[in-house]
């Protein structure tokens, strides 16, 4: 699965999360917070993923830097433990400017 989260878009960081749920198909108790994203990832929900963002600067404007470092830091942190799996298995995290 490709998504790409076009930064130029993004609101705040509920927003993102709206965004990230839509396109990863999570329901209705998907909490729109980063411990529920991390939990969803992290268990392999849905895989193989291959996450985008293009034009990251956006988003960290629009989220502000602290929250924009803490997405950033928790999708490597998932992208880094899938490092060992096979590609059918793995989750793909790139930034674009």
């Amino acid at each position: 699965m490709n998504v790409v989260i076009d930064g130029r878009f993004v609101l705040n960081a509920a927003d993102l999360h709206h965004r990230l749920a839509g396109a990863l198909g999570y329901g209705p108790y998907y909490r729109h917070d980063l411990a529920d994203l991390r939990r969803h990832l992290a268990a392999g929900d849905p895989r193989p993923v291959h996450l985008v963002w293009t034009h990251a600067d956006s988003i960290r404007m629009a989220l502000g830097a602290s929250a924009y470092e803490q997405f950033v830091a928790t999708l490597t942190e998932i992208e880094a433990g899938d490092e060992g799996s096979r590609w059918n298995d793995r989750f793909i995290f790139r930034l674009l400017d």
